[in-house]
């Protein structure tokens, strides 16, 4: 039995944890019986077994698929045709050699260097091109800073912002995503909105295109971005040494205004003309009185020198910001270790966010290069070494992010980190998930993360024509943002957009009406308007949700 009719064919090429996750995803997003997948995969691979055990899906082992093999499996009656082997090549090449079969397929074609995937349609003018990792880079960089973070979401012409409700106007606010209680699993899309913390929001776009238009006023940005500077510059023992003065200080103050009997006015104006040098000498008031003077004076003598220090150098880094290699910040940064895409990626957001990041690989690689380019401090050595983390400040540092390929490594480089220091923040990239769970929950203030599982939902929405604009992870659950056409036939044709809507599975944002280019986005839709054929639905949804919401956009034809 087939769904309204219509059947889709879907075929895979690619032999990793991804091609298993992107066919769950898609049967998932599927009718029962409506859908077949055809995967082709190397021999013995990690993942035939488990894809073998997948009831609808054919399963072809070759080494390396070719014309003859392409036609074997009637790429030409496929919905769509995936490429998505590790390397770049390879995907591009067997995309030629299907596009010359069947010109009009469509194809989906994992792709990592971002120059190559900007030219790409001048090869292959019916492919959609994804990265891996820059679909997955998000998630890890909101782990690693923790809450009260923004995450940007591009939606074509309406840009938006994924953050606290605390951290936006309450006007801004298109909807609640989720509550996130201190204890317990989080709620996604609560039915009562106003009880959700988490939020997508409207915002407008600077000159230079960043987003503005959040609570946050301007000056709290540069105080936040100075106490950054001056964070990362400080040691822990001058950190210790500045504040030990400054409690000097008060309690000087104190003693002005208990011990020498005067105004709190009168001693805060004191403290402050004899911290700066400005003291008065008088040998008429009482001993304690000059005691008290001279100890604030000579406090002020020690405290000047550290604030220009620190004055000085947060200057001196932002003039020089655009040299070859930064200064290693000492505290208040985060730590990526693994400069693979995924790492590469994660630094780049880190530092596009004006979080200072210590980058750290055990090869010099491209990813080591790339780093150096952009001018941030990296470290070469042995990332499972005390020593190599103890380098990078990890025993002062805001996060540890471990995102290479090796989930041993990465797993080894989490544990050491915590042996610098026990409550160190840990985000992990580790590919099995019952792994990842029980790490999470014998490690506190662990995070893991799964780069196949937080990428496959948007290569299976491509798959069907679908965009997944965001990945938003809420604990170790996931939010999809996506753009669904309505198709024709449609089961939603001709009802209003709340007819998709789904308590705790299903929200709508917005329809897109009209054409692509000046498509104008109603959100929240308007209630007496009616879905028709072409219009674009964007849902904050579930995987199983956004399954519901695929079946009910899509176009059916009779057989």
């Amino acid at each position: 039995m087939t769904f309204g009719g219509f059947r889709e064919r879907f075929v895979v090429c690619g032999e990793d944890m991804l091609s298993l996750r992107m066919v769950e995803a898609l049967l998932r997003q599927s009718r029962r019986g409506a859908t077949d997948v055809v995967v082709l995969t190397a021999p013995g691979g990690a993942v035939v077994d488990r894809l073998r055990a997948i009831g609808g899906v054919e399963v072809v082992e070759v080494a390396e698929p070719d014309d003859e093999t392409f036609r074997a499996v009637d790429v030409g009656s496929a919905t769509c045709v995936a490429f998505v082997h590790r390397d770049d090549v390879v995907n591009i090449h067997r995309a030629l050699r299907v596009q010359e079969l069947a010109p009009s397929v469509r194809l989906v074609v994992r792709l990592h260097a971002p120059a190559l995937s900007g030219r790409i349609r001048m090869l292959l003018p019916t492919a959609t091109v994804l990265s891996v990792s820059a679909t997955a880079a998000p998630a890890f960089v909101t782990a690693a800073i923790g809450a009260r973070t923004h995450q940007s979401v591009d939606l074509p012409g309406y840009p938006m912002v994924v953050a606290d409700r605390a951290d936006v106007r309450p006007a801004a606010v298109v909807t609640g995503l989720a509550h996130r209680p201190h204890r317990g699993a989080p709620e996604l899309l609560p039915t009562r909105e106003a009880a959700a913390d988490l939020v997508l929001a409207r915002v407008a776009r600077h000159r230079q295109g960043r987003l503005v238009g959040t609570r946050r006023a301007a000056w709290r940005r540069v105080l936040t971005l100075m106490w950054r500077r001056t964070r990362a510059s400080m040691t822990r023992s001058l950190a210790r040494a500045t504040l030990g003065l400054l409690a000097l200080l008060v309690l000087g103050t104190v003693a002005f205004a208990t011990l020498a009997d005067l105004s709190w006015g009168d001693a805060i104006y004191l403290t402050v003309l004899d911290s700066a040098g400005a003291a008065d000498p008088d040998t008429h008031v009482s001993a304690v009185a000059r005691t008290v003077q001279a100890l604030v004076t000579l406090v002020g003598i020690a405290i000047i020198p550290l604030v220009t220090a620190v004055v000085v150098d947060a200057a001196v880094s932002a003039r020089f910001a655009g040299t070859p290699q930064r200064p290693r910040p000492r505290r208040g940064h985060v730590v990526v270790v693994g400069l693979g895409n995924v790492g590469v990626r994660v630094v780049e957001q880190l530092h596009e966010r004006g979080v200072p990041v210590v980058a750290v690989d055990d090869d010099e690689g491209p990813g080591v290069s790339q780093i150096r380019r952009m001018g941030l401090p990296v470290i070469v050595g042995d990332t499972t070494r005390r020593g190599t983390l103890a380098e990078a400040s990890v025993d002062d540092c805001r996060a540890l992010v471990a995102v290479g390929r090796d989930d041993v490594a990465n797993l080894e480089t989490g544990l050491v980190g915590r042996s610098l220091r026990s409550r160190l923040r840990v985000v992990l990239r580790l590919r099995d998930d019952d792994l990842a769970r029980r790490v999470e929950r014998s490690l506190e203030v662990a995070v893991s993360r799964s780069v196949s599982f937080l990428a496959a939902p948007a290569f299976a929405a491509a798959m069907r024509d679908h965009k997944v604009v965001a990945t938003v992870p809420v604990g170790r659950s996931v939010l999809l943002l996506a753009d669904v056409p309505i198709g024709r036939s449609a089961l939603l044709a001709g009802l209003p957009a709340s007819a998709a809507e789904s308590e705790g599975e299903v929200r709508v944002v917005g329809v897109y009406r009209g054409a692509a280019h000046d498509a104008v986005l109603d959100s929240p839709p308007r209630p007496q308007r009616r879905l028709k054929v072409g219009d674009r639905l964007v849902v904050a949804a579930t995987r199983t949700g956004l399954a519901e919401v695929h079946a009910r956009c899509a176009a059916r034809t009779s057989l």
